[in-house]
């Protein structure tokens, strides 16, 4: 016979179990996945320099090619959603600010990638139909004279 902590134990475990397999439809994962982000340039004729970064990680800078793409990996929060990463964006006089992922907003996206097309006026995520554009994030930051931006 069975004792009542692991009877207790085990209806839990199976509530467990039942709620993540229910999340698992939704789009959540059962387990926690890798999410990739992948920023494509779209600027026409124009290299776009990007920096991305959380608060705990700076990807570098990198610059991408009209039509190439720049991608990079990593698992959200799983127990408390509040993974955030933002670019700075940089071609000819421009300089802007996005954040490419905000759990609360892009969630696991379609199969784990979230891909942005990067356009002069916002960037857009090309794998939803259709097309959801974004502006970019308001200045935050105290702008010099020479149009850099102190952050």
């Amino acid at each position: 016979m069975m004792s009542r902590i692991t009877a207790v134990g085990c209806l839990f475990l199976a509530i467990f179990v039942g709620v993540q397999l229910k999340c698992g439809e939704s789009g959540v994962p059962v387990l926690p996945n890798k999410v990739t982000v992948q920023i494509t340039n779209r600027l026409s004729q124009r290299y776009l320099a990007v920096h991305c970064k959380d608060k705990n990680t700076d990807l570098g800078e990198h610059q991408i090619n009209v039509g190439e793409t720049y991608s990079f990996q990593f698992f959200p929060k799983f127990f408390f959603p509040s993974t955030l990463y933002f670019c700075h964006f940089t071609w000819l006089e421009e300089n802007h600010y996005f954040d490419i992922y905000d759990q609360d907003r892009d969630g696991y996206c379609g199969n784990n990638i979230c891909t942005w097309d990067i356009l002069t006026t916002g960037p857009c995520r090309s794998d939803k139909d259709p097309r959801l554009c974004y502006g970019w994030n308001p200045p935050s930051a105290v702008q010099q004279s020479n149009n850099t931006l102190l952050v």
